[in-house]
């Protein structure tokens, strides 16, 4: 099985290799079917691509979907279709168009998802931005500096806290405060802090400082710190 890499300025069609690497400005027209992808410097793929581990160090601009059993993101990448990857890691920047799928996502930079986000676990320390569902089993988000926004929340554990870090805290007032904001959080076991919601359900639902929740429905237990703004609780 040949491999395929692009140093300098060039274009290659589609097809299946062992390993495609792009480390100059590399265009691929076509799907791609590798066991390895990489791509160190700007890189476009007019196509779909299908691969074991992929890794983008550069900038990447896919113009259909990824398929992956491990994807990491440390540069910048646009996908204009869906992700699906057992594991997903974004230190960088990513822009997804379509729907992301697999058991574990997490972020460290930044990611913007214009549709639903379904994995296992999902664990968040950078900013994000869903505009559909974001369904995990397990959530955890560690807020820095900024607001994430989700349209709605899906989980069974669900957790949303202030990062703890010295330096982060020295950083702070030069940065916006960190806040989450979504419309709907479902759950069995919520823990919320610097959330902005129009409604929480769950079985317990620990409300935090610095919430302002509109409607808490619980079927166990509710605690609510002094702090916290809530319009409106009741046992279901």
């Amino acid at each position: 099985m040949d491999n395929l890499s692009i140093n300098g300025f060039g274009s290659s069609n589609g097809g299946t290799f062992h390993s495609v690497e792009l480390n100059g400005k590399g265009t691929i027209n076509g799907d791609v079917d590798c066991e390895q992808f990489f791509c160190n410097g700007s890189g476009t793929v007019n196509g779909q691509i299908k691969t074991e581990a992929a890794k983008i160090s550069g900038h990447a601009k896919i113009n259909s979907s990824i398929d992956a059993a491990s994807l990491r993101i440390d540069g910048s990448a646009k996908i204009e279709g869906d992700i699906s990857a057992a594991k997903l890691k974004i230190a960088g920047y990513a822009g997804i168009d379509g729907h992301v799928k697999g058991d574990e996502l997490i972020i460290r930079g930044k990611a913007s998802i214009s549709k639903d986000c379904e994995v296992e676990h999902f664990s968040a320390e950078g900013l994000f931005t869903i505009d559909g569902l974001l369904n995990a089993e397990q959530i955890d988000i560690k807020l820095h500096g900024g607001e994430s926004k989700v349209k709605e929340i899906g989980g069974r554990q669900i957790s949303c806290t202030p990062h703890q870090s010295k330096i982060l805290s020295f950083l702070a007032p030069l940065f916006s405060s960190p806040k989450l904001t979504a419309d709907l959080i479902e759950g069995d076991q919520i823990e919320l802090t610097n959330t902005t919601a129009k409604v929480v359900r769950g079985n317990s639902v620990v409300i935090g400082e610095n919430c302002d929740i509109e409607m808490i429905e619980y079927k166990e237990e509710f605690q609510q710190a002094k702090t916290a703004k809530v319009g409106d609780s009741r046992k279901i």
